[in-house]
């Protein structure tokens, strides 16, 4: 959807012969002018060119109506340039940028009757990368719209690689330049130049694009550059273009108000936006806004951004819609960082670094991968700290529970044991034990009761005693082949004891809270 009318008492503008105004378009691509036909169509052929053949060289061209061969590099906004008949015309709207933001699309302004500058041609090439292509090193995707500032276009001709003017470009940038220009118009190397481009874009390092593509290691690709740079014989090459033809373009006059509202848009240079276009709804910034937003441009991500930050307080929410916009812009550093953040805050530590690994790897200049790599260790330095200290809490935790187990256990073991000395009256509380059967009498605590139950446990025994005197105990024979046993020679019977025998029984109070015991057997006796 187009959003095109501005208030007029906001942005009064006034009509530039508007009925002889005519939109031209070409997929994304629209121009609007008031200089003839032959004109308009020049310059949008331009504009088509470039975006077919930088989808060419990248790998992104599909099938057209017809059959046709089509570019698939899509920019998130619709390109608008507008075209004025002549400088005269055209100074009062320059801009200072090649483009703008306006309320639906991309803005641009030129006169018809020179050739679109480099300057424009260089950011239309970033403009169609950024959207579309996987992340390159900085210097690749710069050099690729220095090249691109060099395209001409005569209709379905199109010629690609001319000499820059002298000093236009610094000396690092100038053999980034040639280098890339060698690679598309020198036949040993231009049919291939699209397997290295798609290397770099699958995060392929230089040494395995050059490999992959030209049989070369970059030492050596670096040496044939620079001997080409020394030489500085550069030339255009001819490039298949798009096959276009007259009826490719969409042609329709522009009402007045609808050209009013554009030429505003012009004027505001990317600061104000009509209130019910894409970006006028953004800037309302209330969840109502901008789910209008995103249904008026579904590709564009930074709604999802905004309501990503008024849903802070949903953790749940918010990492959603951070999603969303790494999705529709996978390339955009400040949404990575974001999401990785919040994953992070909400204890996804694994989805976090996944996320922190994506944007170390889309960072497209070194400082911007060691800056990211050094917030990355910070938050990996927190997360280890942080669940170390879990672990020490946690622990801790288990090891009072269990202590809890062993004092608790051990009362109600020695409570038992008094009631039943007191009741029966066979020794003192300071007395020393008396020893129930003959041989040595081991350290510990004794217990003498009835046998109710002894529960087998694969190897284990534990044993379950009602004392004399009232109480019951749960007793551990950890290794049968280690406990002194009298008095039986067939051992215990599994189960619950139908006649439950005498049994006394010397054990250390030591709780097993996962076999519910609380102290382990030294020797039994059963009478």
């Amino acid at each position: 959807m187009r959003f095109l009318v501005f208030s007029i008492a906001l942005f009064a503008m006034p009509t530039f012969a508007a009925e002889h105004w005519i939109e031209y378009q070409s997929g994304p691509l629209h121009v609007f002018s008031d200089a003839g036909d032959k004109l308009a169509r020049a310059r949008l052929t331009e504009m088509e060119q470039l975006r077919y053949l930088l989808g060419t060289m990248m790998g992104k061209i599909g099938l057209g109506p017809g059959g046709t061969a089509k570019s698939q590099f899509e920019p998130i906004w619709p390109v608008d340039l507008i075209l004025f008949a002549n400088a005269t015309q055209y100074g009062p709207h320059a801009l200072q940028k090649p483009f703008v933001d306006g309320g639906s699309a991309t803005l641009g302004a030129w006169s018809a009757d020179t050739p679109l500058p480099r300057d424009m041609l260089r950011a239309l090439t970033r403009l169609l990368v950024d959207d579309n292509a996987g992340q390159m090193p900085e210097t690749f995707e710069t050099a690729l719209c220095d090249l691109f500032s060099t395209i001409d276009v005569k209709g379905p001709k199109v010629l690609l690689g001319a000499p820059l003017p002298a000093g236009e470009l610094p000396p690092d940038r100038l053999r980034a330049w040639a280098k890339m220009q060698l690679i598309v118009t020198n036949p040993d190397y231009a049919g291939k130049g699209r397997v290295y481009l798609n290397n770099l874009q699958q995060g392929g390092d230089e040494g395995l694009a050059s490999r992959n593509a030209f049989g070369v290691t970059p030492a050596q690709l670096d040496a044939t550059v620079d001997t080409y740079l020394r030489t500085g014989k550069f030339a255009a090459a001819p490039a298949v273009g798009e096959a276009l033809s007259p009826h490719d373009f969409i042609e329709k006059p522009m009402p007045a108000a609808a050209m009013d509202g554009l030429l505003a848009e012009l004027a505001a240079k990317g600061q104000n936006f009509p209130p019910d276009s894409p970006r006028g709804l953004l800037a309302q910034n209330t969840r109502e806004s901008l789910a209008l937003a995103v249904q008026a441009n579904p590709r564009w991500a930074e709604p999802h951004f905004q309501l990503a930050d008024i849903n802070q307080s949903d953790p749940d929410v918010q990492i959603r819609e951070l999603k969303i916009a790494v999705s529709l812009e996978p390339r955009n550093l400040r949404y990575l960082q974001a999401l990785a953040t919040a994953q992070y805050q909400s204890n996804l530590f694994a989805d976090s670094d996944k996320t922190w690994a994506t944007a170390e790897k889309n960072s497209p200049t070194d400082a911007e991968r060691d800056k990211i790599r050094q917030v990355r260790a910070d938050m990996v330095e927190k997360r280890t700290d942080f669940e170390e200290l879990i672990k020490k809490r946690t622990t801790q935790e288990e090891a009072d529970h269990l202590q809890k187990i062993k004092d608790a256990a051990a009362a109600e073991v020695h409570a038992a044991e008094r009631a039943a000395n007191q009741r029966l009256g066979e020794r003192k509380l300071n007395q020393a034990p008396v020893p129930w059967w003959d041989g040595s009498d081991p350290s510990g605590e004794k217990i003498s009761g009835t046998l109710s139950q002894v529960d087998c446990l694969n190897g284990p025994i534990r044993l379950t005693i009602k004392i004399d005197g009232g109480g019951t105990i749960k007793l551990l024979i950890r290794d049968p082949k280690q406990v002194s046993i009298h008095g039986s020679e067939n051992g215990f019977a599994c189960g619950v004891q139908r006649k439950p025998p005498k049994i006394k029984a010397v054990y250390n109070v030591k709780a097993d809270a996962k076999l519910d015991t609380v102290g382990e057997v030294l020797a039994v006796d059963l009478p």
